[in-house]
């Protein structure tokens, strides 16, 4: 999970999934609101978040990600 500050327009998020693919375990980088289990965090809970299944092996490449969704 990547918790951001404002949405991404989804054409910004579409290109996320074609250009980070390979750094995903399976399915795609998909934007949603808080889970259940921060209810309890109230200056986190209205942020969007990126959730995703990294494969924990392409660091390098997870922070161009990181990069990335900061050029937005």
């Amino acid at each position: 999970v990547i918790r951001l500050l404002r949405a991404l327009a989804d054409e910004a998020l579409r290109e996320l999934n074609r250009s980070f693919r390979d750094i995903l375990l399976e399915g795609e980088i998909e934007q949603r609101g808080a889970f259940p289990v921060e209810r309890d965090e109230p200056e986190i809970f209205s942020l969007p978040r990126l959730v995703l299944r990294f494969d924990r092996v392409h660091f390098g490449r997870l922070r161009m990600l990181i990069d990335r969704i900061n050029e937005f």
